[in-house]
């Protein structure tokens, strides 16, 4: 059965329009129920369903349903009168699988998902924070927490890492946030093509993975001098695909990196004090070897061989020498505290990673 409505619209005196006839809209195969008291229409698919599961959960279906006024008393009874809904005929049919799903099989993708498994997990983790589902939403996100450390990404399927993150700022998921963010980070160094990721990033305004994504195009990006000595002329390779303001920002960057280490190398960051070292002495021994060790840290060869634009990279490198530091009168206590404290300061140059990449203006002299 399908259903075809024909709207116009009106003009002035004489003169009318006809807007073009909507697609039709079928009956949905698998939930289109003929013992279903309530007809949805999402996109040009109809559903009947039963209105106490659309009211379970404490979900907007059920305000709807027993608020006054909240629905007119004939709206879903029939085809014509169908509720419509903005979600594509992909999302609906996700929560109503959700909705109609046995324990069991609900219970299988806790230890289960694949990345075809997991576009359809983020549909219902998205249409349920939607429609206020809280069980299936908390269902759903504890599936894509479980399931995004054990799929391997590609170019193809990072997309779905975008959806991931976007989803946990949305419903202020820290533990989703940083399991997702690690797995981007894997993906970059699989040796994926940038280029196209920091475009659709940028579309969708993701900026966090954005950041990591610029960061890892750095490493790419090759600067060749032209021209008599002296010129700024300056020619960029290995970024095929990004703008002049996309370059402009790498180019920013690569300054700012360098900066940001030689301000680095200066100013340790704070050293937490171990269990058992007092404060007297936490403060006239233990933070005065620190401050004496860290510069030397900063400039062993080991650091300095690692490109200057990979700040991290560097950071990284000195955590595992103060790792292996067992030398000095520093208390025992307060030795493990150097790698908690490189350890921290390398989790907030992540997270800021993208004011490294905030280039005030276009860069002059660049051909790209």
């Amino acid at each position: 059965m399908s259903v075809n409505r024909r709207k116009r619209a009106r003009g002035g005196a004489g003169d009318s329009t006809e807007t073009p006839i909507e697609p039709e809209a079928t009956h949905d195969a698998d939930y289109y129920f003929d013992d279903g008291d309530f007809v949805i229409r999402a996109g040009n698919a109809l559903f009947k369903v039963h209105k106490f599961l659309l009211s379970r959960d404490s979900s907007m279906f059920k305000d709807m349903f027993v608020i006054p006024g909240g629905t007119d008393a004939a709206n879903g009874l029939t085809d014509e009168t169908a509720l419509l809904v903005s979600d594509t005929v992909a999302a609906f049919r996700a929560l109503l699988w959700v909705l109609y799903a046995l324990p069991p099989e609900l219970q299988a993708y806790l230890t289960n998902v694949t990345a075809r498994d997991l576009d359809r997990i983020l549909l219902v983790a998205e249409i349920t924070n939607k429609y206020h589902f809280t069980t299936l939403e908390a269902w759903s996100m504890q599936v894509v927490r479980s399931a995004v450390p054990k799929i391997r990404f590609t170019q193809t399927t990072s997309l779905l890492l975008g959806r991931a993150m976007t989803i946990a700022e949305r419903c202020s998921d820290t533990a989703l946030s940083d399991v997702a963010l690690t797995a981007w980070e894997a993906l970059l160094r699989s040796g994926v093509n940038l280029a196209p990721l920091i475009n659709i990033l940028e579309r969708d305004q993701l900026t966090c993975f954005s950041a990591l994504t610029y960061y890892a195009q750095l490493s790419a990006m090759k600067i060749v001098r032209s021209g008599p000595p002296g010129s700024r002329v300056v020619t960029i390779a290995g970024c095929d695909g990004l703008s002049e303001t996309q370059l402009a920002r790498l180019l920013f960057a690569r300054w700012s990196l360098d900066s940001e280490f030689l301000h680095l190398s200066k100013n340790p960051p704070t050293l937490p004090r171990g269990a058992e070292c007092i404060a007297a002495n936490h403060s006239a021994v233990c933070i005065r070897e620190w401050n004496k060790l860290w510069p030397d840290y900063m400039a062993t060869k080991s650091v300095l061989v690692i490109d200057s634009v990979d700040l991290l990279g560097r950071l990284n490198e000195v955590q595992k020498i103060a790792a292996s530091h067992r030398r000095g009168q520093m208390h025992s206590t307060c030795r493990p505290m150097m790698v908690v404290a490189v350890s921290t300061l390398i989790a907030t140059i992540k997270r800021n990673l993208g004011d490294h990449f905030d280039s005030p203006a276009a860069v002059d002299g660049v051909t790209p």
